[in-house]
């Protein structure tokens, strides 16, 4: 009895141990990025690293972004916070699943469309966007986001994970 004992005590550590490191966050740097505007793509600098985490707690597709330009030029600057570091971090939640296609690749295209969050105190402002994360073997491998009211300026990213 004594090692049946042990053995479930032994299972039930190493299976904590997996649901453990199975939903530790994902943080991306953006290596290199892109905007599109009029359907015309160009290479596009902002001061300080933009940077994506998955939150694995929330649904799919759920994720934080940070860095104020980037924040700031996506919402056009229409938010008016008391605070302007509200701008520095966003989280993208409720995504609701619109498509989802494999290219020849093997690189899985999952387009969201959800609400991009800015919350800080007494500060709130809120857009809908689309995001479309592009995904090869579990390794996310580009963003691409915009605004559901400005489709006309879309932003695109090759992600490199932290070490």
């Amino acid at each position: 009895m004594k090692k049946y004992y042990t053995l479930f005590l032994l299972f039930l550590f190493v299976t904590v141990s997996y649901a453990q490191q199975s939903q530790s966050p994902t943080t991306l740097v953006v290596d290199k990025a892109w905007l599109n505007e009029d359907e015309e793509w160009t290479d596009f600098n902002y001061s300080g690293q933009i940077v994506f985490s998955t939150i694995p707690s929330n649904e799919e597709g759920s994720l934080r972004i940070g860095n104020y330009d980037f924040l700031y030029d996506l919402c056009n600057g229409e938010a008016k916070f008391s605070n302007k570091a509200t701008y520095s971090s966003a989280e993208f939640s409720h995504p609701r699943k619109v498509s989802a296609k494999t290219d020849k690749q093997g690189v899985v295209n999952t387009t969201y469309e959800g609400t991009l969050i800015f919350q800080s105190d007494r500060d709130y402002y809120s857009i809908i966007a689309i995001v479309t994360i592009l995904d090869k073997g579990g390794n996310i491998l580009g963003i691409k986001i915009h605004s559901k009211d400005n489709d006309r300026k879309e932003y695109a990213f090759s992600l490199k994970p932290t070490s």
